[in-house]
């Protein structure tokens, strides 16, 4: 008992932690656009005013439909009216307080507007509402007020049945995201619409399974919450040198081993036995290691082309070689191209006269046709060969020469 009196401090002594503000986050959320009480009429029916409208971290005052703030207009308000509802606690509490109860009441006047009777009269003394009367600073009965005073408009609800018990966690200087959970805590009405004690998670659960929390590691659960908030990190030393850097350390040179070995005295004397220290020999240097080959250069040079490879067969007349006339490539399509000329100047200007006629009949028999394509593939072929014979065979053997 002499330890919890001294965590305690009068009201006026305490400030807004960031326990009572994380505290307050995590119940409210936040909202930058105005939203309905959700144990209105409005949001239950779709019918009603659906005051008291609530914007930001859960702010109320002068809040109407449609209205939208920013992430840092909903934090200035936030302080703002945490600071009202921790005033309410200094105003209200006559007796001394933990940081961490100091954190859940503010957080309950935050939400409530106010601090209920009957935790006033377990804290300051008085009657609760169910007629027992308290002794001043009776804390226990002040925390299971707590869970009491969940209801919205008369209406139990599980937020708020949810967020009574975090503040009891708090009270304790115990964590609650785990053991206040959604999953975790369990809610439910009876036929008369109030809460189902056998079917609802206590208090005394709720503070047996924080207490249980292996998610914080062992050095954070020995301190309680409210200290590890205010507690400021220590600034560093300068070391001598005044730089704030911290100065190199160096790891202490291991001891030479020592052995058991007798040591020979000189011949004139005795043989001294004792311990003495063995130097150990020098190690050879490593050997150097040696530098990787450089990779061989890429050495791009022209190749030798086999001119037997060239189209039409041997370059040398003399081994055969053909030109165009003689190719059968050739000579279809002039036999096709004059067929086809021979045809359309026929049709077009022959029409209409008895030569015309005859010449038009011709046309369209391929004997004729391919008799007056071979004639003039001949007299080419003839004409090509006498001439363009001499002429391809000359490039052809200078070509050979340069490629050699």
């Amino acid at each position: 008992m002499a330890i919890e009196l001294q965590r305690r401090r009068p009201p006026s002594e305490h400030i807004v932690t960031d326990v009572a503000l994380n505290l307050i986050k995590g119940f409210e959320g936040l909202h930058l656009s105005a939203y309905p009480d959700p144990a209105s009429e409005l949001a239950r029916t779709g019918k009603g005013s659906g005051d008291p409208w609530t914007i930001g971290w859960g702010r109320t005052k002068n809040v109407k439909r449609g209205d939208r703030c920013t992430l840092e207009g909903a934090n200035t308000w936030l302080r703002e009216d945490v600071e009202e509802a921790a005033q309410i606690v200094r105003d209200c509490v006559t007796v001394p307080l933990t940081a961490g109860e100091f954190a859940a009441y503010t957080s309950m006047a935050y939400n409530l507007g106010y601090l209920p009777p009957s935790l006033k009269a377990c804290l300051n003394g008085g009657t609760t509402d169910k007629g027992k009367v308290m002794a001043p600073g009776s804390y226990s009965e002040a925390i299971l007020q707590l869970p009491r005073n969940c209801r919205a408009q008369t209406r139990p609800m599980k937020g708020l049945y949810r967020r009574r018990l975090a503040e009891a966690c708090v009270a304790h200087d115990l964590p609650f995201e785990n053991a206040c959970s959604p999953t975790v805590v369990q809610f439910a009405l009876d036929e008369n619409g109030d809460i189902d004690r056998d079917a609802t998670t206590s208090l005394e659960d709720t503070l047996m399974r924080a207490r249980q929390d292996t998610s914080r590691t062992a050095d954070i659960m020995k301190k309680p919450w409210s200290e590890l908030v205010l507690t400021k990190p220590e600034p560093a030393a300068p070391n001598p040198a005044g730089n704030a850097e911290l100065p190199e350390l160096k790891a202490p040179k291991p001891p030479a081993p020592v052995v058991s070995a007798p040591i020979p005295a000189p011949s004139s004397g005795p043989v001294a036995q004792g311990p003495a220290v063995v130097v150990p020999a020098p190690q050879p240097p490593p050997p150097p290691v040696a530098a990787p080959k450089p990779p061989e250069p890429v050495i791009i040079a022209p190749k030798s082309v086999d001119v037997r490879s060239i189209p039409y067969g041997e370059v040398l007349p003399e081994n055969g070689a053909k030109n165009m006339s003689e190719s059968q490539r050739g000579v279809g399509m002039v036999i096709v191209g004059a067929g086809s000329l021979i045809q359309i100047v026929t049709a077009r200007l022959g029409v209409g006269t008895a030569v015309g006629a005859i010449a038009f009949d011709l046309s369209r028999d391929p004997v004729v046709i391919a008799l007056i394509a071979t004639g003039v593939v001949a007299v080419i072929g003839w004409l090509m060969r006498k001439k363009g014979t001499k002429v391809m065979t000359t490039g052809m053997v200078n070509a050979t020469q340069v490629l050699k």
